[in-house]
């Protein structure tokens, strides 16, 4: 039986080769009880065995949806034609791993995450884009270099850790492939759905 984990990951490859715009993004999809659902792109930080690893600060409005289970992740390579749609649970990632993705991450970036948790959780309002700049600048004057910024608190690395997978392979004639998979005891089971 084909892993689509395996598959995943050199559909990325390829995705890379074919310098796709999105092949180091996904669209994240939560729902919240009685909300209307939310949609977003994400960096894509990982994929592999372990997951599909993002980065989320807790003061997110995704992160509730996310950390009980009520998504949906969505890789759309269209230069290779291939889409992936994963369901499935959540689990921490590893702090070295955490670690790394962090050091990795711009000054801008570092800022960015520090804001949510010292002076405005993501997403909420802000009198104006020149008070929102005037607060990233307030915390670059405290911390100068990326070094300088501290990992915040509530920066959560997480694995989405498919239970269900999806995959969409585009065909010019729109009868299009698509396969389910279901991971079981023994592996995954497969799936050829009706386009």
């Amino acid at each position: 039986m084909e892993d689509p984990i395996a598959l995943l990951q050199e559909d990325r490859e390829r995705a890379r080769a074919a310098k796709d715009p999105f092949a180091d993004l996904c669209v994240l999809a939560t729902a919240q009880d009685g909300e209307p659902p939310g949609v977003r792109v994400l960096v894509l930080r990982d994929t592999g065995p372990q997951g599909i690893g993002l980065l989320v600060s807790q003061t997110s409005p995704k992160w509730g949806p996310l950390s009980a289970g009520r998504f949906e992740c969505l890789l759309p390579w269209l230069t290779i034609r291939r889409q992936y749609r994963i369901r499935g649970g959540l689990t921490p990632m590893p702090e070295e791993r955490l670690g790394g993705y962090w050091d990795l991450k711009v000054h801008e970036s570092r800022l960015l995450d520090l804001y949510y948790e010292r002076v405005s959780s993501q997403s909420s309002p802000v009198a104006s884009r020149d008070a929102f700049r005037a607060g990233i600048e307030g915390l670059r004057r405290e911390h100068p270099t990326p070094g300088a910024v501290p990992r915040p608190a509530l920066l959560r690395g997480v694995y989405l850790v498919p239970e269900r997978i999806e995959i969409w392979q585009g065909s010019p004639d729109r009868l299009h492939d698509r396969r389910l998979y279901t991971r079981a005891a023994a592996g995954w089971s497969r799936a050829v759905l009706v386009p």
